[in-house]
């Protein structure tokens, strides 16, 4: 079986967790991951949002809404997305906290705060992250 990047390994264990949830809490605690729109404004559109898929392109994530709203983030080099129970302690970089309604909590974390997040409305361009140039 040949060996799958690091992204499409990432998304084949976090999709099954995070699938059919809803995201209830959204607590971003380093603003400037959030490359567009602004953290409030990514923080208030998420939340209470039904998360439906995954999808892999190149090194980019896209999680897929019930809305057809999406958000994307590219890890950059330092970044990981972690499935963690509710009130299990936070490892000391993690930037942003989504609290689903399954119990878990979908968490960023990135020592070297490279890592972007981009909320894209239902059919909106995406003409921010790059991922139109792959």
């Amino acid at each position: 079986m040949p060996e799958l990047p690091e992204v499409e390994t990432i998304k084949r264990v976090v999709l099954p967790q995070i699938q059919g949830a809803t995201i209830q809490t959204l607590t971003i605690e380093r603003p400037e991951v959030v490359a567009y729109p602004t953290a409030d404004e990514f923080c208030n559109r998420l939340t209470g949002q039904r998360i439906c898929d995954m999808t892999r392109r190149g090194k980019y994530l896209t999680v897929l809404l019930e809305s057809g709203d999406r958000f994307t983030l590219h890890l950059r080099m330092t970044g990981c997305l972690l499935i963690a129970p509710f009130n299990y302690p936070a490892e000391k970089h993690t930037h942003i906290i989504f609290g689903l309604d399954n119990g878990k909590e979908l968490r960023f974390s990135d020592t070297r705060r490279f890592g972007r997040f981009w909320l894209l409305g239902n059919g909106e361009a995406d003409t921010y992250s790059g991922i139109d140039k792959l």
